[in-house]
């Protein structure tokens, strides 16, 4: 009978609380924290680069160089179109020149810890991938990248410039070891 009391005791107290609880108006009682997840957008940045969405047929110079002694003309093509969800610009390129055909592709995405576009290159003509950065510089998009090939460092600067909705001035530097830079070859690029 002793063990019965306290038990009804327990369930007195019990319902005494729920009966208070329920009792409380709607707004007094807790309601579930919800927070609506968004999706991320792209920033301005990928805005900046869109330009390069499209075909664009290329024509380009080779300047007389250690890497192309007897210089040359090639000609080619580059695609690009945006990536999952915007936030990279994929690309497919293809060119005839003085070392050959050149196949390959191209990432480029924005990196906020970075603050520059990361810009990954796979093709034909080299192993592995090139990764460089890219920054505008006034009104030049310039990435800078380096690979090793023979045990030498080699440090390329490319430079979009004179860019416009249809067309655009291409640069490429070359910077061997410790020696100063030079012009490995020059392109005039236009969107078909």
């Amino acid at each position: 009978m002793r063990r019965m009391r306290q038990i009804m005791k327990i369930v007195a107290i019990a319902s005494a609380f729920i009966i208070v609880a329920g009792a409380q108006e709607p707004s007094e009682q807790k309601k579930p924290a919800t927070q609506e997840i968004k999706a991320p957008k792209p920033g301005p940045e990928m805005e900046r680069i869109k330009f390069l969405i499209g075909r664009w047929n290329t024509d380009s110079e080779y300047e007389k160089t250690p890497m192309i002694p007897e210089g040359g003309k090639s000609t080619g093509w580059y695609e690009a179109r945006l990536g999952p969800g915007g936030f990279s610009i994929i690309a497919d390129f293809e060119e005839s020149g003085p070392m050959g055909p050149e196949i390959g592709h191209e990432v480029i995405s924005w990196d906020p810890k970075q603050e520059a576009y990361m810009v990954v290159t796979v093709g034909n003509a080299f192993p592995g991938a090139v990764i460089g950065k890219s920054r505008w510089q006034g009104d030049k998009l310039v990435t800078q990248s380096e690979f090793i090939e023979n045990g030498t460092t080699m440090h390329l600067r490319s430079e979009y410039s004179d860019i416009k909705d249809h067309s655009a001035r291409i640069e490429e530097f070359v910077q061997v070891g410790d020696s100063p830079a030079q012009l490995l070859w020059k392109s005039y690029a236009v969107k078909k």
